[in-house]
């Protein structure tokens, strides 16, 4: 029943793959939600700010719930498909054992990210509760950003591997909390105010610090190659592919969060609602590249004897491009909460 592979990919790749994506979804969103709730409650952003920074910080506790129940389905399965792991171009694959043994090292883990994250699902109508404080202070973020950052970093057992090979496993996971989530985290705030130009011109100016959080996430994901044997990198074309989307994701990086964002705040604040539309376009192809980048460059990761040529690769590239900016469009025409700023807290 476990058997299916096809292009050298199998099964248990394919779980492992949606448990470190729940995980780093999870995780980024517990991260920025505290940070959000801060800076409004401690008065480190003007009054109005801080009501959208509020509203978008315990709006992002669907993040985390939606990340914790996918990170737990997938480790269920993982414990009992016996999986495998490896990442970005490099042979340094762990084995089964180590996978498993980790796994269930981490079981109360994992039971504790869906138990919170069921919690706060039937506490949804009065998220206070469990989101905020006087001080601005999250237990729950802070919960959940811990377990899932531990839970992110050890999907191998490390115990009597040599230091360089074990901060290699860390970092490869880690850095996903800063690159992958946060990114998708970014898409959030981007499509939740995509509709409401007062709302954009307090979170937006946030985007370039945030984007700054996630080239440090690219630095320890380069890091962390570098503590391990040069010969353990695999010229294959999935490491091909992954090396040049980086590449791609440097140059998009530096367009959206420098240019793009500073035009649309700029026609925010002068009042050219059609000019900043125009600039937001721009930012939805931006977004929607960074975000198949990320997926793109997880997804190979998982999958060391993927046998897809190169050209195949970069075709889904572009088609789930393609495909994502048409549901940022289709969202945008059907999505009217940011707008009338229901605010559903």
């Amino acid at each position: 029943m476990f058997g299916f592979e096809i292009f050298g990919m199998e099964l248990y790749q394919l779980l492992s793959f949606g448990r470190q994506l729940g995980l780093s979804v999870a995780g980024a969103a517990s991260l920025w939600a505290m940070v959000f709730l801060y800076l409004a409650h401690n008065k480190k952003v003007e009054d109005s700010a801080g009501i959208f920074l509020t509203w978008i910080g315990l709006r992002m506790r669907w993040l985390v719930i939606g990340g914790g129940f996918m990170a737990f389905v997938m480790w269920s399965a993982l414990t009992i498909i016996l999986p495998v792991s490896a990442h970005e171009g490099v042979t340094l694959v762990t084995n089964k054992e180590g996978v498993l043994s980790a796994m269930n090292l981490m079981t109360p883990l994992y039971i504790l990210i869906a138990g919170f994250s069921f919690f706060a699902l039937v506490q949804y109508k009065n998220p206070y509760i469990l989101f905020n404080s006087k001080r601005g202070v999250s237990w729950f973020y802070i919960t959940t950003f811990v377990l899932s950052s531990i839970a992110i970093s050890y999907y191998t057992d490390l115990r009597g591997l040599p230091a360089n090979e074990s901060f290699f496993h860390i970092f490869h996971g880690f850095h996903s909390l800063f690159t992958l989530g946060t990114v998708l985290c970014l898409d959030f705030m981007f499509l939740s105010t995509q509709n409401a130009p007062f709302v954009q011109k307090h979170i937006f100016p946030l985007f370039p610090q945030i984007s700054k959080v996630i080239w440090v996430g690219l630095s320890l994901d380069l890091l962390s190659t570098l503590l391990i044997f040069p010969d353990a990198v695999a010229l294959t074309p999935r490491f091909y592919f992954a090396q040049i989307v980086v590449g791609v994701l440097i140059i998009n990086g530096i367009l959206l969060s420098g240019i793009i964002t500073r035009r649309i705040l700029k026609n925010i604040k002068e009042g050219h609602i059609e000019r900043s539309l125009r600039w937001e376009r721009f930012a939805t192809i931006a977004g929607a590249i960074s975000i198949t980048s990320w997926l793109s460059i997880t997804f190979v990761d998982h999958f060391h004897y993927m046998n897809i040529s190169l050209d195949i690769l970069f075709g889904l590239y572009i088609l789930v491009i393609t495909t994502i900016i048409v549901g940022h469009e289709i969202w945008n025409k059907i999505d009217t909460r940011a707008e009338k700023l229901h605010i559903d807290m």
